[in-house]
């Protein structure tokens, strides 16, 4: 199995080792491999594709959120694409013959794209997948190669299908997270391992891998608040963010991260979270039951997720930082924006904590 992602500490890499770990559970004789596609295919232009992306999202969001998914930008850019892509087919072709793989999996629609090219013009016995990352597609996914499509749940594959993709070739397994989230644990006793209080509330404060957002604001906000509770901000790659966490005195109880492998045990340790709405940070916090206070997001892709978390009533949307607090306390109250919410939150309706093991399954039985 051949599983393709782009960026290193990203959700889409995160997905890709879910993933990667869902086979080796499902079938411990298979053999898998990952890679970072743009790094593999275009190695100098990584670094720099990688830093005006996040200087776009921080500095002119409205760039992005003008460009993501619209129509005439995808079709204006199909010139460009098949250029690109045709850029890739020699190292792929190599790749392929050193690694004979019977499916490829893709968890980002730039790979996606590179090896849907490559079908069409020069074939390939391999089954292509299409795993998505967030709860609504866009249509850089859709090409007519991809074998089959992997979605979060019944509207995405709604649709997807009305960007063309046929409904057979879609199934909703839920987006990949590791397999460890599908494991009870006793949260007691992880707390005690942070050393937290058992009897006072945990409020997880997350800005993603880059740890972007206001996170400085939100943490001065919860400290001074009167409300009793116990905080872990992880902080991710942000260096200074890291630096003024841990040079800061505070009132409560604080605990401080950089990008840590230990999210797992840092949100079954809390009472709720309080995170940018990635596809990978919200599915993990649904398998958790652990409820959301949403802010700050991306443009585009995580805007979407927030959407369908809002409408389906599995987490609070906060519309600026002056809106975190409210939100903590709502939930830490045990209340709800509206009927139903703090539920669904807890309750794990929309979670799909053995994704990773069920999309392996799936590829298995039809490579």
């Amino acid at each position: 199995m051949l599983i393709l992602y782009i960026t290193e500490r990203s959700g889409h890499h995160s997905a890709a080792s879910a993933l990667k770990k869902g086979f080796e559970i499902v079938d411990p004789s298979v053999t898998v491999k990952c890679i970072n596609a743009f790094r593999y295919f275009f190695p100098v232009t990584e670094w720099l594709t990688h830093k005006v992306y996040l200087f776009v999202i921080k500095r002119v969001p409205s760039i992005w959120r003008f460009l993501y998914d619209r129509p005439s930008f995808v079709k204006k850019s199909d010139g460009f694409k098949t250029w690109l892509h045709r850029r890739a087919f020699n190292k792929l072709e190599n790749l392929l013959g050193e690694f004979s793989a019977d499916a490829v999996v893709c968890t980002q629609a730039f790979p996606c794209g590179i090896l849907s090219a490559y079908k069409r013009e020069r074939g390939g016995r391999f089954k292509l997948y299409g795993v998505l990352t967030d709860f609504a597609p866009h249509s850089f996914w859709v090409y007519d190669e991809v074998d089959f499509y992997v979605v979060a749940g019944e509207q995405a594959s709604q649709e997807l299908s009305r960007k063309g993709v046929p409904p057979e070739k879609i199934r909703v397994l839920g987006i990949p997270i590791d397999p460890k989230f599908a494991k009870a644990v006793d949260a007691v006793e992880i707390r005690a391992q942070y050393g937290l209080d058992k009897d006072i509330p945990a409020v997880l404060v997350m800005g993603g891998g880059h740890g972007l957002g206001p996170i400085k604001q939100i943490i001065k906000q919860l400290d001074e608040c009167e409300l009793p509770m116990q905080m872990m901000v992880v902080c991710g790659l942000n260096r200074k963010l890291y630096r003024w966490m841990v040079n800061r005195r505070f009132q409560k109880r604080v605990l401080t991260f950089k990008y840590t492998n230990e999210i797992e045990q840092l949100m079954s340790a809390a009472n709720l979270v309080i995170t940018k709405p990635g596809g990978i940070t919200t599915a993990e916090s649904l398998a958790k039951g652990l409820p959301m206070v949403i802010l700050n997001p991306i443009p585009g892709q995580e805007a979407r997720n927030t959407d369908f978390l809002i409408d389906a009533q599995a987490a609070l949307s906060a519309a600026g930082v002056s809106d975190v607090v409210p939100a903590v306390r709502c939930i830490l109250a045990g209340g709800a924006a509206d009927a139903g919410t703090l539920s669904n939150m807890k309750g794990r309706s929309l979670a799909k904590a053995t994704s990773s093991c069920d999309i392996a399954a799936f590829v298995l039985s039809n490579k």
